[in-house]
């Protein structure tokens, strides 16, 4: 599955530009501006800018929009770090000083996610939908959940009010596609992925299934997208492993035993795969 970043990632420049609402004064209020600047920053690294909006947020130097915007990229960094329990707490303080912050719930959902708390995640999915009710991440993220947990045919109303919401989501349509597969309707998956193909034509994967989606109906252009997708990404093990396959089903042994090998030796470990290598090795 192609998951979704971190919501709020685009709001990570929500700190910049802050109008008067600090309190104190001198040398404290001058560190406070550093500590705003290295946690708003989207060049700092994730370690240093959770360390810095941290310690601002926890100084209570800040009124309670400030504080909030400054938890939320907290939490944004711990999920770059793969700290999501952090992430969890971070967002969680966001949403103290800030209810209505509908970033902090969508960024809590995808952390709850990864810690595989399901309906936790959905809650709060759920509720950076009231929220924000135009804004497509929500539907995306949810969509995704759905998805990676075998419910497909769930994940299909959010893809498409993503992308009704937003035309230009790539990541939905691309989603949206995979669902499209695993619910056997290959020319619509094959749709999205011409899609995808049309506003980026480097996108390795798009280009894999629909290759997938094509030989699912028996259409041409199967090998074109398989080479297409083992040019964009040569270290990408499925590919060389899906167009082993096609050529096998050919009766182009050579070039499939060749393009095996190379999948195996990228650690391609599919068992159908491991048993044509060790009748290769003529074990």
């Amino acid at each position: 599955m192609r998951l979704a970043l971190p919501a709020a990632i685009v709001a990570a420049g929500m700190l910049s530009g802050w109008p008067p609402g600090l309190t104190g004064s001198g040398a404290a209020a001058g560190e406070v501006e550093i500590l705003l600047e290295l946690c708003s920053d989207p060049e700092t690294p994730a370690h240093d800018a959770l360390k810095a909006c941290r310690r601002v947020a926890e100084q209570g130097r800040l009124d309670a929009r400030r504080r909030a915007l400054v938890w939320l990229n907290a939490g944004i960094a711990a999920h770059a770090l793969e700290r999501y329990g952090e992430a969890v707490e971070a967002h969680g303080a966001a949403i103290e000083a800030d209810p209505r912050l509908s970033e902090a719930f969508e960024n809590r959902a995808l952390a709850y996610a990864k810690l595989n708390r399901l309906d936790q995640a959905l809650a709060d999915f759920a509720a950076a939908i009231s929220l924000r009710p135009k804004k497509p991440g929500a539907y995306l993220g949810r969509g995704i959940l759905m998805l990676n947990h075998g419910a497909p045919e769930r994940a299909l109303p959010d893809f498409a009010m993503a992308i009704e919401l937003d035309p230009g989501l790539t990541t939905a349509r691309y989603n949206r596609g995979l669902a499209f597969l695993q619910l056997g309707q290959p020319e619509l998956a094959e749709a999205d992925f011409s899609a995808v193909i049309g506003r980026n034509p480097r996108d390795a994967g798009a280009y894999l299934n629909r290759g997938r989606a094509r030989a699912a109906q028996g259409r041409a252009g199967v090998r074109n997208d398989f080479d297409r997708a083992i040019a964009l990404a040569p270290e990408w093990a499925a590919a060389w492993y899906l167009r082993g396959r096609l050529s096998d089903r050919e009766g182009v042994l050579d070039a499939a035993n060749a393009d095996f090998l190379r999948a195996y030796r990228l650690g391609h470990s599919d068992p159908w795969l491991i048993e044509r290598m060790r009748r290769m090795s003529g074990q």
